[in-house]
C-alpha cells in the first residue's frame, strides 16, 4: 500500500491528531467506534504475537506503534481518520480500481446484451426468486465462453466498469468463474462450509410482510453450493453454529435442516461445546465470552473431526451467515490453493472486486462511500505494519475465507482470539506455519439491516475475547 514503515505511521498519527485543520468524515457514531475497537484489537493482537514477526522487520517500532494505537482515545481516532489523507496524499483511499479496458467492445455487446434483458435492474439480498435468474444467466455464460482466458477478460472488462453494468450481471461473471474452475476440476474434494448464527431469527425466515429483511440463507446456500458443485467430484457439508443466539436461531435451522431433508447439514449449539469443554472452547465459560469467533471455531474444529485427515483432500471454509458473498464464489478460492498457499481470502477491494453496499437514493446499492473508503484504507495501512509477516492482504474481515484442512489442524488448537477478530490470528497463525496467503476479488453486497457488527456494545477488545489457551 505505502512504503511508510511503522516508526512514521506514529509520527504521521500524532500528526493527523494535533492537525488544525479537519474534514468531516461521516459515518454513523456506531461504525466509527466499531472500526476503533477493531484497530485497538489489532494491536492487541500485535502484542501478543510479536514473536511471529519475520526477522528484518524492526519489532521495536512495531510494539511502539500497537502501544501509540492501544493508548488512543476514540476522540483521537477520529481525528487520524479525518486528517491523516490530507497529511497522507491519498494514501488512505486504497480501493484498487481494475486496469482500465476500452469504453466499448463490439465483441461483448452481445453478451452484455443478453445479460441485461435477462437480469433484474437492481439485486436484491431479501428476494429469493432472483437467484434463479442469476444461476441461469451464469450457466449461460458458461457456455458461451467455454474457455477460462475468454471468460475472465470479459469479467475484467464488467468489472472495470461497474458504474455501466447492472449489479446482477457484475455477480454472474464472477460465479461463471467460479464455476468454470469446479467444473474443470478433475480430483476430488470435500469442501466444509462453516458459519454461526447470532440473532439471525429474521433473515433465516424467508421475506414476508412481517419479516421485511428474510433472506432465507439457509435454503439459498445450499442452492448455491448445490449449483456449483454438482456434476463435479467436490462434495460439501454445511455446518451452522448458534454462538448462544437469545432468539434460537440454531433451533429454528434446524427445522429448516429436518423440513427439507438436507443430510449433509447440521447445526451445532457453542454451548454444547463449552459444556464438554471440547478442545478447541477450552477457556470459554459461556457463550458471552464469544463475538463469533468462537462459534466459528468450534465449527471448524467438527468439520475436521468429521474428516479425518487419511479422508479425502478437504478444505474448509468460513463465511458469514447473511448473503453478503454468495458462497458459489468459493471455487474463485479454491483455484488460487495449492501446496504453497493452503489459505485464499476472499477480497472486497483488491482489483477486479465488487463491493456494494445498500446506502444509495430508495434503498439502491452503490459501491464504497467515502467513510467506507477511509476506514478501510486507514485499517489496512494499520494492518500492513502491525502485521508484515501475512504479506500484502488489503481485506482481512472479508466474510469468505478457505484453509486447507491439513494446515488447519496445525493451527486451530493454537487460537486465543474469540472475538470478530479471529480470522486475523488464524491468519498470523498460517503464515507462521510457513504457507502463503492469496486473495481473489468477489463480489459483495453488504447486508447491514439485520447486522450485529454495527452495535455499539461490540467489544472487540474484552479480555474475555482473548482465551487463556493457546501456544
Amino acid at each position: 500500500m505505502t512504503n511508510v514503515s511503522a516508526k512514521q505511521l506514529v509520527t504521521l498519527f500524532k500528526e493527523a491528531i494535533s492537525f488544525p485543520q479537519s474534514e468531516t468524515l461521516g459515518g454513523s457514531s456506531e461504525s466509527i467506534e466499531s472500526y476503533y475497537k477493531m484497530i485497538q484489537q489489532f494491536a492487541a493482537m500485535a502484542d501478543i504475537y510479536q514473536d511471529l514477526i519475520p526477522e528484518g522487520y524492526d519489532v521495536s517500532s512495531v510494539l511502539e506503534l500497537a502501544s501509540f494505537i492501544s493508548d488512543m482515545k476514540i476522540e483521537e481516532f477520529q481525528k487520524v481518520a479525518n486528517n491523516l489523507p490530507l497529511i497522507l496524499d491519498g494514501v488512505i483511499l486504497q480501493h484498487d480500481k481494475t486496469e482500465c479496458c476500452p469504453d466499448t467492445d463490439p465483441s461483448y455487446e452481445p453478451v452484455t446484451e443478453m445479460l441485461s434483458r435477462s437480469l433484474p435492474d437492481e439485486t436484491d439480498l431479501t428476494v429469493s426468486s432472483q437467484d434463479d435468474l442469476i444461476l441461469k444467466a451464469a450457466t449461460d455464460l458458461l457456455n458461451k465462453y467455454p474457455k477460462t482466458s475468454a471468460l475472465r477478460n470479459l469479467d475484467r472488462w464488467l468489472t472495470s466498469r461497474p458504474e455501466k453494468c447492472k449489479n446482477a450481471m457484475l455477480l454472474v461473471s464472477k460465479l461463471a468463474l467460479s464455476k468454470m474452475y469446479v467444473r474443470q476440476t478433475d480430483h476430488p474434494l470435500h469442501v466444509s462450509l462453516i458459519f454461526a448464527m447470532y440473532n439471525e431469527h429474521n433473515r433465516i425466515r424467508p421475506k414476508s410482510g412481517d419479516n421485511p429483511n428474510g433472506e432465507d440463507f439457509v435454503r439459498r446456500k445450499m442452492r448455491q453450493m448445490e449449483w456449483l458443485l454438482n456434476d463435479s467430484p467436490l462434495s460439501f457439508d454445511m455446518i451452522l453454529v448458534d454462538d448462544g443466539c437469545p432468539k434460537q436461531s440454531g433451533k429454528k435451522a434446524q427445522e429448516i435442516i429436518e423440513t427439507e431433508g438436507y443430510k449433509n447439514a447440521k447445526v451445532l449449539y457453542l454451548d454444547d461445546g463449552i459444556r464438554r469443554q471440547s478442545a478447541v472452547t477450552r477457556g470459554l465459560k459461556s457463550t458471552d465470552d464469544s463475538r463469533k469467533g468462537g462459534s466459528v471455531q468450534y465449527g471448524l474444529w467438527q468439520a475436521l473431526e468429521d474428516h479425518p485427515e487419511d479422508d479425502r483432500p478437504h478444505t474448509v471454509v468460513f463465511t458469514d451467515a447473511d448473503m453478503a458473498a454468495p458462497v458459489n464464489e468459493i471455487g474463485l478460492l479454491l483455484e488460487k490453493q495449492d501446496d504453497k498457499t493452503m489459505v485464499t481470502v476472499g477480497s472486497r477491494y483488491d482489483a477486479g472486486s465488487v463491493c456494494r453496499g445498500p446506502w444509495g437514493k430508495n434503498g439502491k446499492v452503490r459501491g464504497l462511500t467515502e467513510f467506507d473508503r477511509r476506514m478501510v484504507g486507514l485499517r489496512g495501512l494499520v494492518f500492513s505494519q502491525l502485521f508484515p509477516q501475512i504479506g500484502k492482504i488489503t481485506d482481512t474481515q472479508c466474510g469468505l475465507k478457505a484453509f486447507n484442512a491439513k494446515l488447519l489442524r496445525q493451527i486451530l488448537l493454537k487460537t486465543r482470539i474469540r472475538t470478530f477478530s479471529f480470522d486475523i490470528e488464524l491468519l498470523l497463525l498460517a503464515a507462521s506455519a510457513g504457507t502463503a496467503i492469496a486473495s481473489a476479488p468477489i463480489y459483495w453486497h453488504d447486508s447491514i439491516a439485520e447486522s450485529s457488527f454495527w452495535r455499539s456494545d461490540n467489544d472487540f477488545t474484552t479480555p474475555s475475547g482473548i482465551s487463556a489457551g493457546g501456544p
